[in-house]
C-alpha cells in the first residue's frame, strides 16, 4: 500500500485539488495514508490535511521528503507536490508496476511539452535525485536518493492551481 507525501509551499487550492484526485485511490484501496509537508507555515494546511485524515507537518524544502518518510505508514511512497493532479489512468500503472516491480523507483512524469521537458532536463542532471511524480521504497526516501534510474510510467501528472 502506497503513502502519498505531500510537499505544500503553502498554497491551499493547489493542495486541495491533489487531494480530490487521490480519493480514488483510497476507495481503490492503493493509497492507504498520506502526509503533507508544510514547507510554508500555512494554517489552512493543517486545517485541509486534518480533514482528510492526513498526518501534518512542518518542514524546510529540502528535508520536507525525508521528513515525510518518516512519518510515512506505508513501505512504498509516491512523492507529490500539492498541485500535482494525476491523470485518470494513473490508477493501473501504479497497480501494475507495484505488481511487477514494486522495488523499483517509478514516475509518473509531468504531461504538456515545456514542463515534460524542464523535468527531463532536471532528471538529466541529477538523475538520482528525489523529485515530485515519483513512486519509489520508503527506504530510498530515507536515505535521501534513489538507488536506480526511475522507470517512466505511461499515466501522467499536471500541476494545478499555481
Amino acid at each position: 500500500m502506497l503513502t502519498a507525501v505531500i510537499r505544500a509551499p503553502g498554497h491551499a487550492p493547489a493542495l486541495a485539488a491533489t487531494f480530490a484526485v487521490l480519493i480514488p485511490a483510497v476507495a481503490e484501496g492503493i493509497l492507504g495514508h498520506a502526509v503533507v509537508v508544510d514547507t510554508a507555515g500555512a494554517d489552512d494546511l493543517r486545517r485541509i490535511a486534518e480533514a482528510t485524515g492526513a498526518c501534518y507537518l512542518r518542514a524546510g524544502a529540502a528535508e520536507a521528503w525525508q521528513r515525510g518518510a518518516e512519518r510515512a505508514r506505508g513501505d512504498r511512497l509516491l512523492l507529490l507536490d500539492a498541485g500535482d493532479v494525476p491523470q485518470p489512468d494513473w490508477l493501473p500503472a501504479v497497480e501494475r508496476h507495484l505488481l511487477l516491480a514494486p522495488c523499483r523507483p517509478a514516475l509518473l512524469p509531468l504531461g504538456g511539452l515545456a514542463a515534460s521537458l524542464r523535468e527531463r532536463v532536471a532528471i538529466a542532471r541529477a538523475p538520482r535525485q528525489l523529485r515530485a511524480g515519483l513512486i519509489l521504497p520508503r527506504s530510498a526516501v530515507l536515505a535521501g536518493r534513489l538507488e536506480a534510474t526511475a522507470r517512466r510510467l505511461s499515466a501522467e501528472r499536471e500541476r494545478a492551481g499555481r
